[in-house]
Formats: C-alpha cells, structure tokens, sequence
C-alpha cells in the first residue's frame, strides 16, 4: 500500500501531461479506499514479527498527512490491545474452567478412585500450584514482550518462502495469548474481488426508482433473486445484456 502511494506521488510530478491526469485519477481513487485507516490489514501487519509497530511507524508518514499520521498510528495500537484484551479474558474463563475440572477430578480420585499414582508421585499437587501461580496476572503481557524485542530478520531466500502462521506456530508456547490472536487474524483469506465490485455495488443492485426501499425490503429482494437463480440454476444477467434489455423494451411500439 505504502509503495503504491509512494509511487502515486511521484508520478503526480511527472512532465507527461497525460501521465499526470492519469495518476490524478488514481490518487483520487487510492484516498477514497485508502484515506480511512484500516485497522484489520495494519494490525495483521503488526502480527508479523518482520514488521511490528516499526512497519506502521514507517509507512504511516507515507500514506497520510501529517496531521493525521500520530493519531492513526495511537488508533492501531489503541485497536490492537483492545483485541488483544479480549483474547486475553477468554484464556483466563478457558483456564479457571480447566483448573477447576482438574481439580475435581482429582478430588474424585482421592474418594473412590482406583489410579492413585498422580497422588502417589505428587503430579495432582505439582499441577494446583502450577494453577495457582500461574493464574497470577503477569507483570508484562504477550503483546507487551513481542513489540518490547527486536523486528525478526530473515534472509532474502526466506523471505520469498516466509510462513507468518508458521511462525506463530513455533512461538505459541512463549505467546500463549498472542499467538491464538495471530492465528485467527492472519487466517482470514484475501479476496480476489475487484475494489469496484466490491464497494460500488449499489448503482447496480439498487437503481434510482429503489433508492426509497427499506433496507430489510431491498434485502429480501436481493437474497429472493439469489435463491430462485439458484433454485433454477439460472445466472445473472450481465451489465451489457440489461442494457440491451432496456433498450429492447423501450424501442417496443
């Protein structure tokens, strides 16, 4: 993203007329995209151990005024330990519901149970204390540590094979938390849609005589049309062929 806005300012300057007005056009349709701060693709950058904060620092300046570059940087990291605040409540719930199963099973055992060689060897106990210690809230966090160090550097033939997950997957043990966030962020596949087809859709599935639908009515319209295609096995008209259409109609005497 940084390299097309970089490249975008730089051409605005070039002496081919033509170029000019070219790369205008697409600057104006970078900041419509773009001019809003991402928060899913800058933290999932940030989950990259090659990039860390340290990407977000540097392309920032790049991408956005001066004026707004502090503030969308606070905003990802203010994002950021908001997520991560919730993963982290959800492994404390995961970990007081496993400690306490534990717990009673052992206490199952200690009454009628027939397997005593946990209490025999000490395991049982070993593991209450290990409950006990460990649900102390530590004094730094997984996200703390992992933009405490150093950005990860790779190689450059690494770097054309390099696997963000697969790493992740190696450190899960040091970051127990942080890794499960990774995990599911850095998962979310990238569509292959077009940027035209995905945000202006509206002059194509809501014309100006149904600009005044209700939104629960336009939906019902949009998800019925889908279901009877499918049913049918028919598939929608391309852009030209309405047009053809409409035209078709409208020359009828």
């Amino acid at each position: 993203m940084y390299r097309v806005k970089e490249i975008l300012q730089k051409r605005a300057m070039d002496n081919n007329i033509y170029i000019k007005a070219m790369v205008g056009k697409m600057n104006a349709k970078f900041e419509k995209y773009w001019g809003e701060c991402n928060l899913l693709i800058s933290i999932a950058a940030v989950l990259d151990p090659r990039c860390k904060m340290k990407l977000i620092e540097f392309c920032f300046p790049l991408i956005y005024e001066k004026s707004e570059v502090i503030y969308n940087i606070e905003k990802v990291r203010g994002a950021l330990y908001e997520m991560y605040e919730q993963y982290a409540a959800n492994f404390a719930s995961t970990n007081e519901e496993g400690s306490s199963q534990r717990s009673s099973k052992s206490q199952g055992d200690d009454v009628g149970s027939s397997s005593t060689v946990d209490i025999n060897s000490g395991w049982s106990k070993f593991d209450e204390f290990v409950d006990m210690t460990e649900n102390a809230p530590p004094t730094k966090s997984d996200l703390d540590v992992y933009l405490g160090e150093v950005v990860y550097r790779c190689s450059q033939e690494e770097r054309g094979k390099w696997n963000a997950l697969g790493w992740w997957r190696v450190n899960s043990l040091k970051y127990r938390i942080l890794s499960k966030m990774a995990s599911d962020v850095l998962a979310i596949p990238i569509t292959t849609v077009a940027s035209e087809a995905t945000f202006s859709a509206g002059s194509r599935v809501i014309d100006t005589y149904r600009a005044n639908l209700a939104p629960k009515t336009v939906e019902g319209l949009m998800c019925g049309g889908d279901w009877i295609r499918n049913l049918h096995g028919l598939k929608k008209k391309s852009r030209k062929k309405e047009e053809k259409d409409e035209e078709f109609v409208l020359n009828v005497p």
